[in-house]
Order: structure tokens, then C-alpha cells, then sequence
């Protein structure tokens, strides 16, 4: 298996695949690291482990308690933020 491995880094374009796919996990865990600006953490865990409700989603989407992330928020703050662009394009002039 081993091998494989470094057969799969001799091949210059399935290195440079590899090489991406490595990097955007990275890049992944980095925002993950990042709190949502606004939220107090202590609150929110408090509130995870005080309705059972909450623990199961916590345990559902994958979080294990480390709070609300920008990771977290998913791409509805993106495509809120294009219907608004969206909306006011004819309404605000060049």
C-alpha cells in the first residue's frame, strides 16, 4: 500500500490532484477553527448540552461540541448575500 502511494506521487498530474485535495482540507479545518463573530461560545455550548434535542443534532452534523463556526453556517450566508447583490444591482446606479 505503501508503494501504491508513492507510485500515485510519481505521476506529475495525479500528484498535483492529490496535492490540491490535501490543501483544501486544510483550508477546511482552518475555517472550522474560526467562531462565528457575534456568538458568545460559552452560551451556545451551554445550550447544546442542556436539550437533548441539540446534542443529537450536534451529534448529526458533526461538530462534537466545538461550537458554531463559519464552517458551520454552510452556504446559505452566500446565497443570501447574491439575491441581495441581486435585488439592489438595478437600484443602486455606477
Amino acid at each position: 500500500m505503501l508503494q501504491a502511494a508513492l507510485n500515485a506521487f510519481k505521476l506529475p498530474d495525479l500528484r498535483r490532484k492529490l496535492l490540491f485535495t490535501l490543501g483544501i482540507l486544510v483550508i477546511y479545518r482552518l475555517a472550522a477553527s474560526i467562531p462565528v463573530p457575534g456568538i458568545d461560545q460559552a452560551q451556545f455550548n451551554n445550550l447544546l448540552k442542556s436539550y437533548q434535542v441539540f446534542q443529537l443534532l450536534s451529534l448529526f452534523s458533526g461538530s462534537g461540541g466545538n461550537g458554531f463556526n463559519i464552517v458551520a453556517l454552510g452556504v446559505y450566508p452566500y446565497i443570501t448575500a447574491q439575491i441581495a447583490i441581486q435585488i439592489l444591482l438595478p437600484v443602486i446606479p455606477r
